[in-house]
């Protein structure tokens, strides 16, 4: 039973309640970096207490409840560190991020939400109780009711499904918990800032639209919420908060991200340029408009203000909260019936379905708007009523100089003639492009922009882009002094300084100059302001195409089908750019056994060379390879893929880099030391290139990186570049690989990194010869096409066979797709489980320290069998070398320390030596290296010294 299960289920008397206390700042912080802080009515500067010490967070708590404090806080984010006195702290001292909340108050005792004193004469908009009589300023709304109402409200937000709910006493508190604490330290602020901020604009937009009353000032990162388990006394009452439901998901931080998006596009839509036809406006003709000319719908849209479209209309104002003003139909005295400009953009969203003609649930543009209200929907005729009373550039004549001089040699007139023959056909676009007036340029680009000579531009993460292959214009190729490898593809942002450039050199772009009487085309450069225009607003070039990624190998499709056709794929947004050369066989629609046995033994023989230390390390090799194929079928993020070797040269780069052959991808020769070079690399990596394997080569020392685990539990990474005041956003859709001898996984990271070992059981493995393959890179390279052809054949396979699944494990975010893959080598007959519990390890240490303690117990042992309880118990506590004793130094430092500081001595951290023995199974070190070679009777393990004679020997 969850935690959270055991709150829900126990019934516990009114009063203060220290475990369920407990267990909500374990809910809420118990992954959390830093502090937490508890605050309470009276004393808001409260105290901080380390994340680690929750026992003392609670017995303050108890304090507060025996003081009899109102209201008993905890604050939402933690901190980085602990508060001076009688300071609160900002969102600026925020730590970690590990939910979003609301804070919706229920009509009741203790909400006489903004009243006016009664001498009151500022004529502001004033949100007041229903009994307010001050003033056509006071704006009368009622609090939600009740839970239901409350529970409506989230409903209609569109966001996803609250973790909890929490009712407060006098309130109810959603929260939506993360499956990680997002890290809100440095670059990370403002991203959580924007997205808790904007959480509380939807649901205040919510609220409203339902003619209820919310404060959205509760979005920001220093609030506090009252603690579950604790009592309400506001107003004199005895009211327990207290968690009354709970659902099953927590999100990651890319999907509140994404949810928040669709909810912000639900109330308002992205602008559509008025002047640009669309098949569903009714009755609309489309209409060709040269360059330069502004449509009378955007014309109109400019010159006017809602108010001037509503108030004839019949509409009144309500009232207005910052920038969004709130509106009441016709026929209807108070009450909200309609927003515009809600989240910043111009445009009007109906909340009723009393508002005839225009439509509840809708977003209407200004031109949409009028044409709803006074043309019955008809857009076109809105628009030529609009044009009619002096909106917009009146359409040029271009017969009328033909018309006029045919009409002189006939001896009749421009009119006789137009009667007899219809003009020439407009031209949307020519080849030649006219720079003349800049404007007329910066249209030009609107409407071309992703089509034509252009359609190798496409929209990425908000950005404009495109995609050089290596060796063509644009591709930008590392320094020749490293060995590090950008991929067969980039993605590269345009600039409006290229864009103005490729246009110049694709088109005929020309200026008007005036020759005495006349014009004449002279030949020009395209303006940069005409692009940066386009450029500053993506979302507004109606022909450009979003790009989610860039593929070289086929990849599944979400229904299971393969997009195998090279070119711009519409149903998973994806842009299949194969390299020069590589033809994959076709992948039959039914495989037959004999095409799986086919794949899987081409396969094995690939990598038959490489002494997996088990089959389970193997599957997890062999799933790892696959899952570049699942890309679209199951989303990221993807577990980091770990490939160790006990000894340097025993072939794990080359193992990394045969996924890299395969696949596409990037090869960085070292890993970055620190975080702060690491998130550097990580953002320049997923917004610049495009192979979907990435490979740090040479991870030394211990892999714990704040960094690299937030990157392993996120599909949308988030960072703003040194010296850039804007964030990017780039799809994190790599397998991570990182390479390294031994690796010593700590912090966060086992339980995000799936590994591979592999042990030649020798030392200098790399004079080994005699293998089945001699050169493996190149016969990889040369057998690309047959080997993703096999892969597909797996997959293919398991999806016919309608996609069977190993029983659940586990319900993270990792669990879907590790379930699936091993589904699929399961089906596949591949011996071994993926990300077996056998294959993860804790955390590890350095050579020089492991050389030492290798050389110590050889001395003691030899080739006797030990355990590490009796090891343990011939530790010289005293400092002094005795014979038959191991020194306490000989111990790595971590473990010396603890079997310093343990009560019962050396022998308490038995545990703990046993798991760094098996963490450390076969690493040599100066020709000694450890084994573990059977268990006891009661499940101890046994360990014995091997020397490189004796391996070889045997």
């Amino acid at each position: 039973m969850t935690i959270v299960e055991t709150l829900l289920t126990t019934i516990a008397p009114p009063g203060y309640q220290p475990a369920a206390v407990r267990s909500w700042l374990a809910i809420l912080h118990g992954d959390s970096p830093g502090h937490l802080h508890v605050c309470s009515t009276d004393d808001w500067s409260g105290r901080t207490f380390p994340v680690g010490q929750l026992d003392q967070a609670v017995d303050y708590i108890g304090h507060l409840d025996r003081a009899g404090r109102e209201g008993i806080y905890v604050r939402v984010t933690s901190l980085t560190e602990p508060l001076a006195p009688g300071k609160r702290g900002s969102a600026a001292d925020s730590a970690a991020l590990p939910a979003l909340w609301a804070d919706l108050d229920i009509a009741g005792p203790g909400h006489a939400h903004d009243l006016c004193p009664a001498d009151c004469t500022k004529q502001h908009t004033h949100i007041c109780r229903p009994e307010c009589t001050r003033g056509h300023h006071h704006i009368t709304r009622e609090l939600p009711p009740d839970e239901a109402a409350v529970r409506q409200v989230v409903a209609a937000t569109g966001l996803p499904a609250p973790t909890l709910w929490i009712h407060s006493g006098g309130g109810m508190y959603p929260i939506w918990l993360l499956d990680q604490p997002y890290l809100v330290t440095g670059d990370n602020l403002d991203q959580a800032r924007r997205l808790a901020k904007d959480w509380q604009a939807v649901i205040e937009h919510a609220t409203t639209s339902l003619g209820w009353y919310y404060g959205r000032g509760v979005g920001d990162l220093a609030r506090v919420l009252r603690v579950p388990g604790t009592i309400n006394r506001k107003e004199g009452l005895h009211r327990p908060c207290r968690i009354v439901d709970a659902g099953p998901r927590r999100y990651r931080f890319g999907e509140l991200v994404d949810a928040l998006d669709a909810a912000v596009q639900r109330i308002a839509p992205p602008q559509a340029a008025n002047n640009i036809p669309t098949p569903s406006s009714p009755g609309l003709t489309p209409v060709d408009r040269p360059a330069g000319y502004v449509s009378p719908g955007d014309d109109y849209a400019q010159r006017t203000g809602w108010a001037d479209i509503l108030e004839p209309a019949g509409w009144s104002e309500h009232y207005r909260q910052d920038d969004v003003t709130y509106w009441t139909r016709p026929g209807k005295r108070t009450g909200t019936s309609a927003s515009t400009n809600a989240l910043g953009t111009d445009r009007l969203y109906v909340f009723t379905t009393s508002a005839l003609p225009l439509e509840g649930g809708e977003s209407y543009s200004k031109l949409g708007a009028y044409a709803a209200l006074r043309h019955g929907g008809d857009h076109h005729a809105a628009a030529r009523a609009l044009a009619d009373a002096g909106y917009g550039t009146p359409l040029p004549d271009p017969g009328a100089e033909h018309r006029a001089a045919l009409a002189e040699i006939l001896g009749t007139t421009a009119e006789q003639v137009a009667a007899a023959a219809p003009p020439p056909p407009l031209r949307i676009w020519t080849p030649e492009v006219e720079v003349t007036n800049t404007a007329v340029a910066a249209d030009w680009i609107r409407e071309e922009a992703g089509r034509g000579k252009l359609a190798g531009l496409f929209r990425r993460d908000g950005l404009v882009v495109h995609t050089p292959r290596e060796g063509e214009e644009g591709y930008q190729p590392l320094s020749q002094e490293d060995d590090d490898n950008d991929g067969p593809a980039q993605i590269r942002p345009v600039t409006d300084s290229t864009l103005a450039s490729r246009i110049t050199y694709t088109y005929g772009v020309f200026r008007l100059v005036k020759k005495g009487e006349d014009w004449e085309p002279q030949p020009a450069l395209f303006p940069r302001s005409a692009a940066r225009t386009a450029l500053d607003v993506p979302d507004m070039l109606p022909n450009l195409r979003t790009l989610r990624g860039v593929i070289h190998s086929p990849v599944f499709r979400p229904d299971g089908t393969i997009l195998a056709t090279p070119g711009y794929d519409p149903d998973t947004r994806l842009l299949y750019l194969p390299e020069p050369g590589l033809i994959v066989p076709e992948v039959p629609e039914k495989p037959t056994a004999a095409d799986l046995a086919a794949a899987v033994a081409l396969l094995i023989e690939m990598i038959a060379g490489f002494p997996f230390i088990s089959d389970h390390y193997r599957a997890n090799y062999l799933g790892m390879l696959i899952t570049p194929l699942l890309r679209a079928l199951f989303r990221p993020p993807y577990k980091l893929h770990a490939i160790e070797a006990r000894q340097p040269g025993s072939g794990k780069t080359l193992l990394a880099n045969l996924a890299r052959f395969i696949h596409g991808g990037v090869f960085r020769a070292e890993a970055p030391d620190d975080d702060a070079e690491l998130r550097k690399q990580v953002t320049s990596i997923l917004t610049i290139t495009t192979g979907p394997v990435v490979v740090l080569d040479n991870v030394s020392g211990a892999l714990k990186s704040s960094t690299m685990a937030g990157l392993l539990t996120t599909e949308q990474w988030d960072d703003r570049p040194l010296g850039s005041t804007a964030w990017t956003r780039a799809t994190n859709d790599r397998i991570w690989t990182v390479t390294g001898n031994n690796i010593a996984i700590g912090g966060d990271m086992p339980r995000r990194t799936i590994r591979t070992v592999i042990d030649p059981g020798r030392p200098n493995p790399e004079l080994r010869t005699g293998f089945a393959i001699a050169d493996l890179a190149s016969w990889t390279k040369e057998r690309r096409g047959e080997l993703l052809h096999a892969l597909l054949v797996i997959v293919r396979s398991w999806v016919v066979a309608g996609r069977p699944l190993p029983a659940e494990k586990a319900s993270d975010g990792y669990a879907r797709w590790v379930r699936a893959v091993e589904g699929i080598l399961g089906h596949a007959g591949i011996a071994g489980g993926f990300d077996h519990p056998s294959t993860r390890v804790d955390t590890g240490t350095d050579d020089d320290e492991w050389s030492e303690f290798l050389h110590a117990v050889n001395g003691l042992f030899r080739d006797r069998i030990w355990t590490a309880k009796e090891l343990l118990g011939m530790v010289d506590m005293g400092g002094l070398t005795q014979s038959g004793m191991l020194p306490l130094d000989a111990l790595p430092a971590d473990l010396a320390e603890k079997a310093a500081r343990n009560a019962k001595g050396p022998t308490g951290i038995a545990k703990s030596l046993g798991w760094w023995l098996r963490n450390r199974d076969g690493r040599w070190a100066r020709g000694l290296t450890v084994r573990c070679v059977g268990e006891t009777a009661n499940g101890t393990k046994q360990w014995q010294m091997r020397t490189s004679e004796a391996e070889d020997a045997s």
